[in-house]
């Protein structure tokens, strides 16, 4: 995560994120996971997740601004390798129930979130009784299933 610390990169997004109007309401502690896909020579991913309260109705705004800040804080997107190592990565993971499957820029909820142990624990953290609104069913149902599948990523809280 070059020279920036983890907590600073991800207070720098909330800063960054009020400066446009929008409203961090919660932040889930830091938690941290190989990174992924599982790969012994980079180093372990720091992950966060937060209620925005947005500053407006737009969920493809918002996406916009979460890209904007990614660039702020010196993101780098690789062509050849998507899952390169990066400064830090926003992602968009629900916006009110809402389901966007047929848009180009964005897919609501986010596809991934029931296959990623290291997005459900912080989610489950500040929003215990999410639901996927594809599947209906409760994000610590989704965990479980990660669980007994035997495809958890060794995510753990940091203790500070």
């Amino acid at each position: 995560m070059g020279r920036n610390k983890p907590r600073d990169l991800i207070l720098q997004a909330v800063n960054l994120l009020s400066q446009n109007g929008d409203t961090v309401t919660t932040l889930s502690s830091l938690w941290t996971s190989h990174a992924w896909p599982v790969d012994p020579r980079k180093p372990d991913y720091i992950n966060a997740v937060c209620r925005v309260a947005p500053a407006d109705n737009d969920p493809l705004a918002l996406l916009s601004r979460l890209h904007w800040i990614e660039d702020k804080l010196a993101r780098m997107r690789s062509k050849s390798d998507r899952w390169a190592s990066r400064t830090i990565d926003l992602d968009l993971l629900d916006y009110h129930g809402q389901i966007w499957a047929d848009h180009a820029d964005l897919c609501l909820p986010h596809p991934r979130i029931g296959q990623r142990d290291f997005v459900l624990l912080p989610l489950l953290e500040i929003a215990p009784d999410w639901v996927d609104p594809v599947s209906g069913l409760a994000g610590r149902v989704l965990l479980d299933r990660l669980e007994a599948s035997g495809s958890l990523n060794q995510c753990r809280r940091v203790i500070s």
